[in-house]
C-alpha cells in the first residue's frame, strides 16, 4: 500500500471514529477543541518561520546596501582617478545588488505581511479555543447533571417515589398514633394518680376530725 493510500485509510478511520461520536456532545467539543490547538500549533510553527526568514533577509538587505554603497564609492574614486573601465564595473555591479535590494526588500515586505496575518490567526484561534474551553465547562456541567438526573430516574422511577412517599406518609402516621396512645396514657394515669391522691386525702382529713371530736368530748 502507497503512503496516499494509507493517508486515505487513517482520514477513513478518523472520519469514521468522529462519526461513531457524533451522538455525544463532550467527545465532539472536545474533538472541536483538539483541531483548534492543532491549527494553532501550525499557524504559531509558521509564524517562527517567518520571523526566521524575516531576520534572514533584515540581514541580506542591510549586507546588500553595504555592497551597493562600496560599489558607488568605488567608481566615484575610480572616475577621480580616471580609471573608466573600473568605474563602469563597479557601477555595473552597483546596479545589479541594487536590484537585489530591491527583491530583498519586496520579498521582506510580503513575509512581513504574512508573519502579521498569522499573528492575527493566532490570536483569533486563541480566542476561539477559550471561548471553546468555557463552552465544554458549560456543556460538562449540563452533562453532569443531566447524567444524575438520569441516574436518579432510573434509580428511583415516579411510581417508585410515589410509594417511598407513602411508606413514609404510613411510618408518619404510626408514629403520630403511637405518641396519641402515649399521650391518652398519660392522661388517664395522671387521673388515676391524682384520684388515688384525693382519697388518701380524704382519709387523712377524716382522721383529723375524728382526733378533734375526740379531744372535743364529741
Amino acid at each position: 500500500m502507497g503512503i496516499f493510500g494509507r493517508v486515505k485509510e487513517i482520514a477513513s478511520a478518523d472520519m469514521h471514529s468522529m462519526l461513531d461520536r457524533f451522538e455525544d456532545p463532550i467527545s465532539m467539543a472536545k474533538q472541536y477543541i483538539r483541531l483548534i490547538e492543532e491549527q494553532i500549533d501550525k499557524a504559531r510553527e509558521a509564524l517562527t518561520g517567518q520571523l526566521a526568514a524575516e531576520q534572514q533577509y533584515d540581514l541580506l538587505v542591510l549586507q546588500t546596501k553595504e555592497i551597493v554603497n562600496k560599489r558607488f564609492r568605488q567608481a566615484e574614486l575610480a572616475v577621480d582617478r580616471g580609471e573608466d573601465g573600473i568605474a563602469e564595473l563597479a557601477l555595473q555591479d552597483k546596479l545589479h545588488h541594487q536590484k537585489l535590494l530591491q527583491t530583498y526588500e519586496e520579498q521582506r515586505d510580503l513575509i512581513r505581511k504574512q508573519a502579521a496575518a498569522l499573528n492575527e490567526e493566532i490570536v483569533r484561534l486563541a480566542d476561539i479555543h477559550q471561548e471553546l474551553q468555557s463552552k465544554l465547562f458549560f456543556l460538562l456541567s449540563r452533562a453532569h447533571a443531566a447524567r444524575a438526573l438520569e441516574e436518579s430516574a432510573s434509580a428511583f422511577p415516579s411510581f417508585e417515589t410515589d410509594k417511598i412517599t407513602r411508606g413514609f406518609s404510613r411510618m408518619e402516621e404510626r408514629v403520630w398514633r403511637m405518641e396519641a396512645g402515649a399521650h391518652a396514657y398519660r392522661q388517664t394515669s395522671v387521673q388515676s394518680q391524682d384520684e388515688l391522691n384525693r382519697l388518701d386525702q380524704h382519709d387523712e382529713v377524716r382522721a383529723e376530725l375524728e382526733k378533734l371530736k375526740a379531744s372535743r368530748g364529741k
